[in-house]
Formats: structure tokens, C-alpha cells, sequence
């Protein structure tokens, strides 16, 4: 038996394991607003608040769909179930903070230019968004 079947028949038995990925549901705003409503807001966009779409959270999710099959079967070769859930949150943090922070298109309305003093979508002075994200192994 291969070592590859040895872990699956191991991750098999030992149950499921599962994880989660994105801004969790418990980082807030000091104002109390939730960062992942403020997410989804940015990535769907809400036209009646003038905020177009910035699907950072849905172009990664493309992006990294047959890139995240092709690491957990290398990685199971040598490692065990929640250390590859581990490796591959840990890539996906880091993709989704740097999908934060290049995001340039559309650019910001110059009201909100003249508000922050720069043009960079998703990107505020207090740094919430872009680290909020992060992973749970669930068993």
C-alpha cells in the first residue's frame, strides 16, 4: 500500500475533519459592525450605498480551486490530515490578505480618496480587513 492510501485509509477512520476559511463570524469593528458583513459587502458590492463589487473573496476562491486539490495530494504524501488543513488555511490566509492588499479596480470615489488621503479599495487606516482572516480545523 502506498503511503498516500495509508493516509487516507488513517483520515478515513479517525472521522471527519474539516475546515473553514475566510473572516470569522467573532471580529468586529469597535463600532460593532461585523468585518465579515463589511467583507461581503466589498466583494458584492451594494449599488444603493454606492460601493461597487470588489469580488476579492470570490476571484481568490477561483484563483486557488485546482491549485488547493494538487497541495493537499502532495501534501498527504508526507504529512498528516491536519497538517495539510493546516498548510492550506495558512495559503489561503495569505492569499486572501494579499487580494486585499493589491486590489486597485475600481478605484475609490474621490470622496472617499479625500476622506482616507489615498486610493487603495479595501484598504482603510485601521488595518481590520486585511487582518481579519484566518482558519478553524473542525472535527
Amino acid at each position: 500500500m502506498s503511503k498516500l492510501t495509508d493516509m487516507l485509509d488513517k483520515y478515513r477512520k479517525s472521522g471527519s475533519i474539516g475546515m473553514k476559511v475566510g473572516i470569522m463570524a467573532d471580529k468586529t469593528y469597535p463600532d460593532g459592525m461585523k468585518v465579515a458583513h463589511v467583507g461581503w459587502i466589498n466583494d458584492q458590492g451594494a449599488p444603493h450605498a454606492h460601493i461597487p463589487a470588489r469580488p476579492f473573496f470570490r476571484e481568490t476562491v477561483f484563483r486557488n480551486q485546482a491549485v488547493i486539490p494538487k497541495m493537499v495530494a502532495a501534501l498527504l504524501k508526507n504529512n498528516e490530515p491536519e497538517t495539510v488543513l493546516r498548510l492550506v488555511g495558512e495559503h489561503m490566509v495569505g492569499e486572501f490578505t494579499d487580494a486585499v492588499m493589491t486590489w486597485k479596480d475600481p478605484p475609490n470615489a474621490q470622496s472617499t480618496i479625500d476622506a482616507k488621503g489615498y486610493d487603495a479599495p479595501l484598504r482603510a487606516n485601521d488595518k481590520l480587513l486585511r487582518n481579519s482572516f484566518s482558519y478553524e480545523i473542525e472535527e
